[in-house]
């Protein structure tokens, strides 16, 4: 690649267009259906923005063909054709450091699936049994499979399921792309379905649902966090269908050549390291007005004429950033102008839908929010879209895989998640927000099915959204839901006011639908003055979307919980954390050597396991004495890693307990009963030697371990940040009482040291000293520094935290894959018998239990800790108050210390005893 070349995809000045009206009160853009749209900026000219001199480093490392960082955001899955067979690819769409979108293309995956051979069988005879199934049969669609693109490799693995002492063969079946793996799968479904059990196939890596995450987690690739791209070939040297419309930069690798990275110190060498923590995913929030003719007791519905969207307001940031890059605004009449955003007259509601199109095209975005937008923006914009027939136009624009050609039928079958039934019929568009799981009809035969995102275990919201590669749709309203999923309230103004952020712009239906009637029916100072308001007003409410997801870091905190388990940002936000945790199962397994099915046991559980112990409370007010809550840390956890209770460390007949016995292995005994039977196994204690440790224990002790680690790296910062906010709060405080201006850093810290506690004053001072010079910006910069990477380790320990604690939940469902009744019921019968020893031994030494669950119990201390205080307080005619008597009782805590000892005793004995 020359210099000349590579200049085309950086050269902003030559994206520039200067035709749109320009003056002192605003940018106004005339839109009259044209396939362009002059005088936006393009998401080139706003990433080359103070970007650090990014941009002109990376082109110097594109040229000499240097490893390149790429941040993927969205993935998309895909057929490359090699000798006339398509074969199978991924596209990941995402952007550099400078903060250009970028599309890589990854090939050489292998596509394939396992068979287990049976026990004392001829691999010859059983392979041309499998290869007489695979080259006779159809699928439920009566395809065949061509046995000429069908490969066979011989391998040895564990079974998930059972103790194995040595590996097992399997054939590895392996095909060009998914589809005939689907098939191949399916005939053997279609034979297992027709034979005894004891002739039936044993399948294993048979994921048929969405295969990248099966990619993802066998090749380690990531797909929510920085990778290096390294032997690639770019843009002109790329096949065509691996370039984008949408992207700058096109890199075509092989799988092995894009890793994660772990070592950022060579980068920052090369690269401001503040772009790799600030990364530069674009954002883009949205908003619609909407408005129906026959007036405001008609709520607008896209299936009515009468009804239209005539505003669609967006702005653009940066993923940490509450400063908008850009705001557009979209209106189809006459509007006053306004200095902060541009405005596009449209002329009408096909040409707002076209602009917006244009707009989405210009800034390529990675992540687009809106609130509610799912429960009716995006189903407005698309039926509406499909009713004017520019479904297709806008798609074409939009979509950042330009090569996928699509006409609108397809569009609504592949693109759009929320259509029932057969694309362009009546009831398509047809849809309720809320579902309870009762309440869920049967599955459609065509196109996608609206997300149901659960919220709590009886609801789950309803998303529907227009799925276009290259960006990932986001409902706030979603996320915070599921962030309060106890809350009876969900609007955005709600929302606002419980995160302290400013609300939203005030604007009665009534009104705006009033003021945009007047503005239809003729443009004058004063409808243009009205449709500002209601332009501001939409503004507002797309620029409050980021707000929210900033303050709350709910994107770091999606990337953080996908970068753990090999998902995408989509899957992060969209399923569920036992889609999750079993991606993280099966990455850890497939790392081990073991294999397991994913296919789901049609029995369905007829009885229940043994739950968790609950001790009733004691009815009344305790208004005594203090009531403390006492609880294990992680306990399911615990128990998993403690008892090595893990699948392929099981058994369960007498036989197999007495051979592991002759071997002198240790084994811990489960027993429970389930659906009045009972039921029996043993697991494999691993006696601390790693070698032992089985696949749930390992993957918990690696979680707890980068815990761990996480929590000491944010003891320093937590100290740093509290003492450094107490500083910037006393200057913020003094800035207000005094209209001259706040006082200095050092009188700010000299004033926070002397009212701190002599304990910790000298620490105080450590941390504070260096920034007795610094000027009130600097130190603004250093504390915002500072929480950023206290949040981000934060969010990490807590995306851990969540795995830890979601880890038994997925052994415990009856339609995970790794479900598995002994162990599900090893952990809650343990930790029925763990918490009853434990109130047994508490109660012996005088506690009183007020209540307890699973893993915690509240307690009132022996009368003898508070002898002391009763003397005083004498039932009010002592020395002390009440008061006085209260406060010492609850802020001495005799009784504690020796409850934990007690505790602590208490589980070694019924650990290890």
């Amino acid at each position: 690649m020359t210099q000349s070349e590579l200049s085309e995809f950086f050269d902003a000045s030559a994206l520039f267009h200067p035709e749109a009206e320009k003056d002192k009160k605003g940018q106004v853009i005339r839109y009259s259906n044209e396939d362009y749209l002059v005088g936006i900026p393009s998401r080139d000219e706003l990433a080359m923005k103070n970007d650090e001199g990014s941009t002109s480093m990376l082109r110097r490392q594109l040229a000499n063909y240097q490893n390149i960082p790429f941040m993927p955001v969205d993935i998309e899955e895909a057929k490359e054709y090699i000798n006339q067979i398509p074969h199978y690819i991924l596209r990941l769409y995402g952007y550099l450091v400078n903060g250009q979108k970028a599309v890589i293309t990854i090939t050489g995956i292998k596509v394939f699936f396992d068979i287990r051979v049976p026990n004392n069988t001829s691999i010859p005879k059983f392979w041309s049994k499998i290869k007489c199934i695979l080259a006779t049969g159809k699928d439920g669609s009566g395809k065949t499979v061509n046995m000429n693109l069908i490969r066979m490799e011989c391998i040895k693995a564990y079974p998930i399921r059972g103790y194995h002492a040595e590996k097992k063969p399997y054939l590895r079946i392996v095909t060009p792309n998914k589809d005939l793996r689907f098939t191949a799968l399916d005939i053997i479904s279609s034979y297992n379905s027709e034979v005894d059990p004891e002739c039936k196939i044993e399948t294993a890596s048979d994921d048929t649902g969405t295969h990248y995450r099966k990619v993802a987690r066998e090749y380690r690739i990531p797909l929510s966090r920085w990778g290096l791209i390294s032997n690639y070939r770019y843009n002109f040297s790329a096949p065509y269908y691996a370039k984008s419309q949408h992207c700058p930069h096109a890199f075509y690798v092989q799988i092995d050549n894009f890793r994660p990275i772990e070592d950022f110190e060579p980068l920052y060498e090369i690269y401001p390291s503040s772009l790799f923590t600030h990364d530069r995913a674009l954002v883009l929030t949205w908003d619609i007005e909407t408005y129906d003719s026959r007036g405001s007791e008609n709520f607008p519905e896209a299936k009515n004429d009468t009804s239209q969207v005539f505003t669609i307001c967006m702005t653009l940031h940066w993923k940490d950033d509450l400063k908008p890059l850009e705001q557009i605004c979209l209106v189809d009449v006459e509007t006053a102008l306004d200095p902060d955003w541009i405005t596009i007259i449209c002329g009408n509601q096909a040409n707002v839908l076209k602009a917006f199109a244009l707009c989405w095209k210009s800034f390529a975005p990675d992540i687009q929010l809106g609130f509610n937008d799912s429960g009716y923006d995006w189903p407005f914009i698309v039926e509406k879209a499909t009713k004017l027939n520019v479904l297709k136009w806008m798609v074409q624009r939009m979509s950042a895989n330009p090569h996928k050609k699509a006409d609108a039928e397809s569009i609504l079958t592949w693109n759009y998640f929320g259509g029932k039934g057969e694309p362009l019929t009546n009831g398509f568009f047809r849809r309720d927000q809320y579902v309870k799981k009762a309440d869920r009809g049967p599955k459609k035969a065509l196109g996608r099915e609206s997300v149901n995102i659960k919220i709590n275990p009886s609801l789950t919201f309803e998303s529907s959204f227009l799925k276009l590669p290259g960006c990932v749709p986001i409902d706030v309203c979603t996320s915070f839901l599921q962030l309060h999923p106890r809350s009876e309230k969900w609007s955005l103004r709600y929302f606002l006011e419980k995160y302290g952020l400013d609300d939203k712009a005030d604007m009665p239906m009534s009104k705006l639908w009033k003021y945009y009637s007047e503005a239809k029916d003729g443009a004058s100072d004063s409808s243009k003055k009205h449709m500002h308001e209601i332009a501001n007003y939409c503004v507002i409410d797309a620029l409050r979307c980021q707000e929210l997801m900033v303050k709350s870091n709910v994107i770091n905190d999606y990337r953080e919980v996908a970068s753990i388990a090999h998902i995408s940002l989509f899957d992060s936000h969209y399923y569920a954390i036992g889609t999750k945790v079993s991606n993280l199962l099966g990455a850890e397994a497939w790392a081990q050597d073991i294999l397991y099915t994913t296919k789901i046991s049609n029995q369905k559980a007829s009885g229940k396991f043994p739950g968790a112990y609950v001790f009733p409370p004691e009815k009344g007010l305790e208004n005594k004495r203090p009531v403390t809550g006492l609880d294990f840390a992680s306990l399911y956890p615990s128990i998993i890693m403690t008892y090595n209770l893990s699948s392929e460390k099981m058994v369960s007949t007498l036989s197999e307990v007495d051979e592991l016995e002759r071997e002198n292995k240790v084994l811990h005994n489960i027993e429970f009963k389930y659906g009045g039977k009972p039921v029996r196994a043993w697991t494999i204690r691993h006696e601390d030697k790693s070698d032992q440790k089985g696949l749930f224990t390992k993957i918990l002790e690696n979680l707890l371990n980068m815990r761990n680690e996480l929590k000491a790296q944010l003891k320093p910062l937590g100290k740093k940040k509290e003492y450094m906010g107490l500083v910037k709060s006393r200057m913020d405080g003094s800035q207000k009482d005094h209209a001259s201006g706040s006082i200095s850093i050092a009188s700010a810290i000299e004033d926070v040291c002397s009212k701190s506690e002599p304990k910790k004053r000298a620490g105080i001072v450590d941390i504070l000293n260096p920034f007795i010079g610094s000027s009130y910006d600097n130190f603004r910069k250093e504390y915002d520094s500072i929480c950023f990477k206290y949040n981000s380790l934060d969010l990490k320990q807590k995306a851990i935290k969540l795995y830890m604690n979601s880890f038994y939940g997925v052994t415990g469902q009856s339609d995970s894959p790794f479900y598995i009744l002994e162990l599900a019921g090893g952990v809650t019968s343990a930790g029925q018998e763990i918490i009853k020893r434990v109130a047994e031994y508490v109660r012996k030494k005088g506690f009183r239990i007020k209540y307890g669950d699973t893993d915690s119990l509240y307690l009132t201390g022996p009368d003898s800790c508070y002898e002391k205080y009763d003397l005083a307080y004498n039932d009010g005619k002592g020395e002390i108050s009440k008061l006085e008597y209260w406060t010492e009782m609850v802020k001495t805590k005799r009784f504690t210390p020796f409850f934990i000892k007690c505790l602590k005793n208490c589980c070694e004995t019924v650990f290890f005893a």
